[in-house]
């Protein structure tokens, strides 16, 4: 289901994205799984709104992005990719689109266009892909396609890791994509449980990636002259990124992160950095033992801030839009695991 959120006083509107069990990417779009909101007018201590159902009829929605005709799409876990109208009073799916493994936390994954879509009609899809002789075993794949009418063509890999690191392990996919405001891909590889290869730099896993757009590397990048190093890498030590988003005002990267139990994290993401996982970090495996006794150590970053106890956290976004004044450039972040939407004040 995808609502919106009204705004009652100044009768404008939003669209706001909470998916799933919550999940928030875009600065104006939302959608909702959940079958009890109170769709009652609300309250806050800045704004007052309320909730009305826009559209629905999906699976698990994970990844949006806006066309500039108004109209969006749509990832659904399962392999589904639909474009609907910006009034919400219809959806169409879009065909040739590439099959998925959809176990566990895999699945379609998130959609991003390109800065030039009125030009090229390209659009950008992360997915767990499988091996054609291997099925259950996978790896977060990047491709662009042209979208032509409701058909995704002329596709193109801009990112596959090598058949060796194809896994049994169905988690920690990462695989949030956003072009930054020059026009950079980057991409986001959660560590596939395995924790340590986070700190190993010839590795892509527990990695934030920066490509060109057609999948060239760089000449910039931090690791570009290291040959014991991936090229594409742009920053290192995660655990499991969720969130991608940048900073109206400064171009900053900020991402949110998976901890264990405890130390979900917001980051703001430089070149070259180490952010520490597994080395530091604020939580302990879910069978409560430690997986480090540090949560601080030169050379690696803090986060602006931890969640502990997790919160789940997963999409976030600054707010820029003109109906919430109150709201300018605060930061919005979503729970997974309470079902909630936070807003933070940088």
């Amino acid at each position: 289901m995808i609502n919106i959120l009204l705004n009652i006083e100044c009768k404008g509107l939003i669209i706001y994205r909470i998916i799933g069990f919550i999940f928030l990417i875009s600065s104006t779009l939302f959608a909702n799984g959940m079958q009890d909101w109170d769709h009652s007018i609300q309250k806050t201590k800045k704004v007052t709104f309320k909730v009305e159902t826009f559209a629905d009829g999906f699976d698990v929605p994970w990844g949006m992005a806006f066309l500039p005709d108004g109209n969006m799409l749509v990832s659904d876990r399962n392999g589904d990719l639909w474009k609907v109208k910006k009034g919400g009073n219809s959806k169409t799916q879009i065909q040739g689109i590439p099959k998925v493994n959809s176990e566990n936390q895999g699945g379609l994954l998130d959609i991003e266009i390109h800065p030039r879509f009125n030009e090229n009609n390209l659009i950008y899809l992360s997915f767990s892909d499988f091996l054609v002789n291997q099925k259950n075993k996978t790896y977060t794949t990047i491709i662009c396609g042209v979208l032509n009418n409701n058909n995704l063509t002329q596709q193109k890999t801009i990112y596959k890791a090598p058949d060796s690191l194809y896994a049994l392990e169905k988690h920690h996919y990462g695989t949030r994509i956003i072009f930054s405001n020059d026009g950079y891909l980057f991409f986001a590889i959660g560590d596939r449980g395995r924790r340590e290869k986070a700190q190993l730099l010839n590795y892509p896993n527990g990695k934030i990636h920066r490509l060109h757009d057609d999948g060239s590397v760089p000449q910039d990048n931090p690791f570009v002259n290291d040959e014991m190093a991936l090229p594409s890498i742009w920053s290192y030590g995660h655990r499991n990124p969720q969130g991608l988003v940048i900073h109206p005002q400064t171009g900053e990267i900020w991402e949110s992160e998976h901890g264990p139990m405890g130390g979900d994290e917001l980051n703001v993401i430089f070149p070259g950095n180490n952010y520490g996982w597994p080395v530091i970090t604020y939580g302990k495996n879910y069978n409560g033992t430690i997986i480090s006794h540090l949560t601080h150590k030169d050379g690696m970053e803090q986060p602006v801030l931890h969640w502990t106890p997790s919160i789940a956290v997963c999409g976030i976004t600054f707010y820029t839009g003109k109906v919430f004044k109150e709201w300018e450039n605060n930061l919005f972040a979503t729970s997974l695991k309470y079902e909630r939407l936070h807003r933070l004040e940088i």
